[in-house]
């Protein structure tokens, strides 16, 4: 009875280490206390019986040779797996690495290109635009080192006398940008500018008006005040005791007399109180008493028998 219940505990063992060795990556670690198995002996635990003793041992040789199977099981079995998974995990490594530094260059490219698009207009270089400019301004065609848009500004060497690229003063009598210094005629901007990044104003010496004249008294045209008004002529007697001309804008340079018979020829081109004689000049007319050959040489117009009455 008691071999019985050994043998069949043994077959227990071996049985579950068996099972459990054919289950991959799977191991049974046995652990029980052999002293709670049936054994045949005395009350001191002795064994009596070879046979039965062999028996028990027997299992545990079983099992010990499951557990090795087992452990040769998973060696087996874990082994390709592991090997495999790690395989797999170092075959993924380099494309993992190419993808990021596949992903990097591209990055770092799409960056240079941003970068190239940006920094690559230097202040000097061509544009159009000033997104192509590392300053982000354009100006006169030239990438510019500030928005350069102020009167009589420029960022051209051949509007400046400078350097392409660097905003300065446009050069003095040089045409002002569109829209800036529009002509004012006759004493606004002349539509130039001027130096100090201004425009150009009409030189005070300038003529501005219309000159006028009534009988002797010749008012000129204005003149530019230099700051963009017109002042006016003052009036003032002809010259040389002339008179205005016909048309009424100036004065005569010269005289002359009309007729062939005196004393009713005719003086012409001298201001009242002025015969024209002939030098010709322009002389004062003669009071009563005063010798004369015409009626316009006396002041009263009247000569008789070579004496003005």
């Amino acid at each position: 009875m008691r071999n019985k219940r050994s043998i069949t505990w043994a077959l227990v063992i071996a049985a579950a280490t068996m099972a459990v060795a054919a289950m991959p990556g799977c191991e049974l670690l046995v652990d029980f206390d052999r002293s709670k198995i049936p054994q045949e002996g005395g009350p001191d635990g002795t064994v009596e019986e070879d046979s039965p003793s062999e028996d028990v041992t027997q299992p545990d040789s079983s099992s010990s040779g499951a557990d090795s199977s087992s452990s040769g099981g998973d060696a087996t079995t874990d082994s390709p797996m592991e090997g495999s998974a790690e395989s797999s995990t170092d075959s993924s490594t380099p494309t993992e690495s190419g993808t990021e530094t596949g992903a990097e260059t591209g990055a770092d490219a799409s960056d240079g290109a941003v970068e190239a698009a940006v920094e690559g207009g230097s202040n000097g270089a061509t544009c159009s635009t000033g997104t192509t400019c590392g300053s982000g301004f354009c100006a006169n065609g030239f990438c510019c080192n500030v928005a350069c848009t102020g009167t009589c500004l420029a960022c051209s060497a051949a509007l400046t006398g400078g350097t392409n690229g660097t905003c300065a003063d446009i050069t003095t009598g040089t045409a002002a940008p569109a829209g800036q210094c529009t002509a004012a005629p006759p004493c606004g901007f002349t539509g130039n500018c001027a130096a100090g990044g201004v425009c150009q104003e009409t030189a005070a010496t300038t003529s501005c008006g219309t000159a006028s004249c009534t009988g002797s008294s010749f008012t000129p045209a204005g003149s530019c005040s230099g700051t963009g008004t017109c002042t006016a002529g003052t009036a003032g007697a002809c010259g040389n005791n002339f008179a205005c001309n016909t048309g009424g804008t100036a004065c005569v340079t010269t005289c002359s007399v009309t007729g062939t018979t005196p004393p009713t020829e005719t003086s012409v081109g001298c201001a009242t109180g002025f015969w024209c004689n002939a030098t010709p000049a322009c002389v004062a007319t003669g009071g009563t008493g005063t010798t004369c050959t015409n009626n316009f040489e006396c002041t009263n117009g009247m000569c008789i028998s070579s004496m003005c009455n």
